[in-house]
């Protein structure tokens, strides 16, 4: 697998990638049984051998995640990839596209076994079928593999949300104030510290990436698509992250999982944090965790980190 380079990265992802991946695109919007859709972008490469599900994380979209459907499809992959309610194209309970909210996190976990039923099993024909799951989007994979055991052959977990960090705040301060506000009637406000959408303060240096020129290529997207300007959560999402932690952590639970599993873990992540995380993995049974020196978006990564990551996931989920 050839990786695409920082040098020449937009010009490559302008010229090669986006008119490759438009080819085979095909754009479903699944009507939910609450009302509005989930949409999703399916890639179904002639010969393909594998099937996977990409789930992206908070505020972000499919379409971040191009780069890798590239990767996947070259690799002969049927690739599916939903954008979250309250995310991208699907549909939203707030009207400020800059707000991530959610009622439940069990909304996402129901929206997914949706997706599963209603467009990628009977897609996928009988192809092995694998999961691969950032952040916010790791924490609804991990539960979907607690709640369907056998419904992935492989997956991998990248940098995900098994615990949020809560920063500013100290995550017991974080929840307790997201409880009060839910309680009081403003859990589809915005939360804390959090602000619109403003592309001078959203800078390469304050990201989550190591690459500039793979944050530059989205940012300007996110800049002329009011879709893709999630940045702050509601409170109902806040109270919602920390009460992951509790499934994703109890015994019982993790014990459902039998998905071989890999951990990517990113080593300066500030996002999530990371001992969590390693619970999780001495917690189910044969996975593993592989660390990069790397912030929150490993797939963000610059080159050095990008190559040798993108060869473990493809290679984990290719035995």
């Amino acid at each position: 697998m050839e990786l695409i380079r920082e040098a020449g990265f937009q010009t490559t992802m302008e010229r090669v990638v986006e008119p490759g991946l438009a080819a085979l695109r095909e754009e479903i919007d699944m009507p939910l049984a609450e009302g509005g859709a989930m949409h999703v972008e399916v890639y179904a490469p002639q010969g393909a051998k594998r099937a996977v599900v990409i789930l992206h994380g908070y505020t972000e979209s499919g379409e971040k995640f191009r780069e890798m459907a590239w990767y996947f499809v070259q690799a002969g992959y049927c690739v599916f990839v939903p954008d979250h309610r309250g995310h991208g194209r699907s549909v939203r309970a707030v009207e400020d596209f800059s707000i991530t909210h959610v009622d439940r996190f069990g909304d996402y976990v129901r929206d997914l076994e949706a997706l599963m039923d209603g467009v990628v099993l009977p897609r996928c024909g009988g192809l092995p079928l694998c999961l691969y799951a950032h952040s916010m989007g790791g924490a609804i994979g991990a539960m979907m593999l607690m709640a369907h055991p056998q419904m992935f052959a492989r997956a991998v977990l990248t940098a995900p949300m098994i615990a949020p960090s809560g920063a500013p705040f100290p995550g017991w301060a974080a929840r307790m104030i997201a409880g009060v506000m839910c309680a009081l009637g403003k859990g589809n406000e915005r939360a804390f510290v959090g602000r619109p959408f403003d592309p001078e303060k959203e800078t390469f240096e304050r990201s989550f990436a190591t690459s500039r020129a793979r944050f530059d290529y989205y940012q300007s997207k996110r800049v002329r698509m009011q879709h893709l300007q999630n940045c702050s959560p509601s409170y109902a999402w806040v109270r919602e992250a920390f009460g992951v932690t509790d499934v994703l952590l109890n015994r019982e639970q993790t014990a459902k999982i039998q998905t071989p599993l890999l951990l990517c873990q990113a080593r300066q992540d500030t996002v999530v944090l990371l001992p969590p995380q390693e619970e999780f993995v001495r917690q189910v049974r044969g996975a593993k965790l592989l660390a990069f020196n790397a912030k929150h978006e490993i797939y963000g990564s610059a080159d050095d980190v990008m190559e040798p990551y993108v060869e473990a996931v493809l290679d984990f989920l290719g035995e």
